[in-house]
């Protein structure tokens, strides 16, 4: 088995290794684990900095499709260039990162997969590369916000109001709230609009997601709803969903280590099975 793994927003490769290390030591020895750094800089995540060096990385920032789509062409390069991958294991970003590959790549080339099996840890919601975007103008506060939909990614035309109210929808809730709390200690924003991504949502999608699946969720995360509705578009006959009571981290107790552990080997028998 040989597994891509993909780090969270604001750390990089080594430091995901350094959280995984207790969850791997529980997989088979003659597993093979390669990591990615993301291309772009970031701010060091909560905790980070006073523990491991920088550099710190992220696969995309705000969630405008140039950043993303970039995002998703740095994965399928590397599978193509250095796989075949078996499978892949994402922490937050990387965990959305690579649902958003999976999930688009099932849209563009259904009987060709790039993963046979993933593993998703303290996902945050994966975006849809084919619904268009929504700008988001400012007029001045972050409660000033007019939202309008564009049928495609780059140009693309206004699409007709048809009564959605974006600030609610599943698909843009939290996109919409991410933002404005990443700016809500600004008094006054001034004229500014920025293009952003819709994420996939079971209520509008159903099950996108048809390889063998884990999802890691922690009671007290933040993102757990995102977790959550990332493993309603994955098919429930062969996914498994491993929660626990921390936040938006890596388990390392004994007990949730172990479940995880036994979920990922579940997971690849139905994938042997499967094949």
């Amino acid at each position: 088995m040989r597994f891509l793994c993909l780090h969270g927003h604001g750390t990089n490769s080594q430091i995901l290794k350094a959280q995984l290390d207790p969850l791997l030591a529980r997989l088979p020895s003659d597993w093979e684990f390669e990591f990615l750094d993301g291309e772009m800089n970031a701010e060091p995540a909560p905790g980070v900095e006073s523990i491991f060096p920088g550099p710190f990385l992220c696969f995309h920032g705000e969630p405008v499709p140039d950043d993303v789509q970039r995002a998703v062409n740095l994965v399928k390069e590397v599978v193509l260039e250095e796989g075949p991958f078996d499978g892949v294991i994402g922490f937050s970003q990387g965990a959305a990162v690579a649902a958003t590959v999976i999930a688009h790549e099932a849209k563009l080339n259904p009987h060709q997969e790039l993963f046979k099996v993933a593993i998703f840890l303290s996902s945050t919601g994966p975006f849809d590369l084919s619904a268009g975007r929504l700008r988001l103008a400012y007029e001045g506060t972050v409660d000033d916000l007019k939202i309008d939909h564009y049928d495609a990614l780059d140009g693309g035309s206004l699409v007709p109001d048809d009564g959605t109210d974006w600030k609610t929808d599943y698909r843009s809730i939290g996109v919409i709230q991410e933002f404005q709390a990443r700016r809500s200690h600004l008094s006054d924003l001034g004229q500014q609009s920025i293009d952003v991504l819709l994420r996939y949502h079971s209520s509008v999608h159903g099950v996108l997601i048809n390889i063998p699946t884990v999802h890691v969720v922690g009671f007290k995360d933040d993102y757990a709803d995102q977790g959550r509705d990332l493993a309603a578009i994955c098919d429930p006959k062969i996914s498994q969903v491993v929660t626990h009571d921390g936040g938006h981290q890596l388990p390392r107790d004994l007990r949730t280590v172990t479940k995880t552990a036994e979920a990922i080997q579940w997971a690849v028998d139905r994938m042997l099975f499967h094949n």
